[in-house]
């Protein structure tokens, strides 16, 4: 095996989940409250079975699955779970690509054999670590390619699942799965196209062309699909038949200066808040580790009484290091907040650091002083050489042949 694929589907309603056991087998959408504004960002099965999907509109949503449970999208809760994910894999191999929280891609070329281990139980001991340490329903593939992986990964919920009215049972694949050397293209032959990396469009198009599996798409002369679909179908076709080239590039290490603040006392106000902002803003600041730095984003955090956190993002346009001028940023976004309950503890995230950025200034800045200036010095030039030191360039006779003749040099007088 070369490349090993984590995923665990719906991942902000895995986490709602598993810290709301009572939300099991219960419609769940996330995005918030349903006369918010707002759409969907997360659902789970029961609601996808509904009609539900992620964008549709939190109103729409309710129509569609009255009895479901709305719930607000936790930013910072989330990337904290994928973030801890991310840590546990790093203890298993040295490069790993997030493709977004709750999936990532990782390279297992030789590790299992490096632990004195076969690669399946090598797979279910990662497998079992991962779903210990979060409490997620940890879905885990390894194969010889990149989209074998990812394929056997997302299709193993699909295939313990029972299939919804006018849906095809998935063959059953076990959690981990291990697709072996030499039987990638007989293994993908039975998923369904929904794996495939397309667009919406393209998916629609293939079911109504009756491509249900990906042996079928395998099937299919490679002109043909290139000539209907183009070049992702041309893409398509390839990983159908297990041709991928796609190497896992490592994440790039980011930065982070986190800052917390617990208030004196729980509060609604704003003015407190902001004055608690300015503290941490000025204690994170002053870390060794961005000392002559400058910042793109910062993330600030509120933990409420009740247990709920709100989120907001500042997204600088030009890097700053001022904690003013955040502080500006930050103050309208808590101004306009309305709490449901007062705050207790209040952290930020700088993020984005890069290194200090300037602005070009005009070698001649304009004006009637500056050409008065300019004047002076000319003046002040040709009196003391005695004759003419600075000239123009004028047209003479733009028509003629001769280069010599087109432009002449006369004196600047002002």
């Amino acid at each position: 095996m070369e490349a090993a694929c984590l995923f665990v589907a719906d991942f902000p309603v895995a986490i709602a989940r598993r810290d709301r056991p009572s939300l099991q087998g219960r419609p769940v959408i996330i995005g918030g409250s349903p006369e918010e504004h707002a759409q969907v960002t997360a659902c789970s099965m029961e609601a996808a079975a509904a009609g539900v999907t992620v964008g549709t509109t939190l109103r729409r949503a309710l129509a569609l699955c009255p009895g479901a449970v709305f719930l607000p999208l936790q930013e910072s809760t989330i990337a904290a779970e994928s973030e801890r994910l991310t840590g546990l894999l790093e203890l298993y191999s040295p490069v790993i690509e997030v493709i977004a929280p709750g999936h990532m891609h990782f390279d297992v070329h030789g590790l299992a054999h490096m632990t004195g281990m076969d690669e399946w139980p090598y797979l279910r001991d990662l497998q079992e670590a991962a779903a210990s340490a979060s409490g997620l329903p940890v879905q885990l593939a390894a194969a010889e390619t990149v989209f074998a992986a990812h394929a056997a990964a997302k299709t193993i919920l699909a295939s313990e699942r029972e299939p919804t009215p006018g849906e095809r049972r998935t063959m059953p694949i076990e959690n981990p799965a291990l697709v072996s050397p030499g039987q990638t293209r007989s293994f993908l032959a039975r998923l369904p196209v929904d794996v495939l990396p397309v667009s919406p469009l393209m998916h629609v198009r293939l079911r109504l062309f009756g491509l249900e599996r990906l042996g079928q798409v395998a099937e299919l002369p490679f002109s043909a699909i290139q000539a209907q679909f183009g070049r992702e179908g041309a893409r398509a076709w390839e990983l159908a038949n297990g041709k991928d080239d796609a190497v896992i590039t490592a994440r790039r290490e980011e930065a982070r200066v986190d800052e917390e603040l617990d208030m004196p006392a729980p509060t609604a106000l704003s003015e407190p808040l902001i004055v608690g902002t300015r503290i941490i803003l000025q204690r994170a600041l002053s870390r060794p580790a961005i000392r002559g730095q400058v910042l793109r984003r910062l993330d600030w955090r509120l933990a409420l009484e009740n247990g709920e956190q709100i989120t907001r993002r500042a997204v600088f346009r030009e890097p700053t290091s001022d904690p003013a001028r955040m502080l500006i940023v930050l103050a309208g976004k808590i101004e306009r907040l309305q709490l449901t309950s007062p705050a207790v503890a209040l952290g930020i995230t700088l993020s984005g650091l890069c290194s200090e950025y300037g602005h070009q200034s005009n070698l001649w800045p304009t004006g009637p002083r500056r050409q008065r200036e300019l004047l002076d010095a000319i003046a002040q030039l040709n009196a003391r050489e005695g004759t003419p030191q600075v000239y123009r360039i004028v047209e003479v006779q733009p028509w003629s042949r001769i280069p010599e003749r087109q432009l002449a040099l006369v004196a600047f007088d002002g």
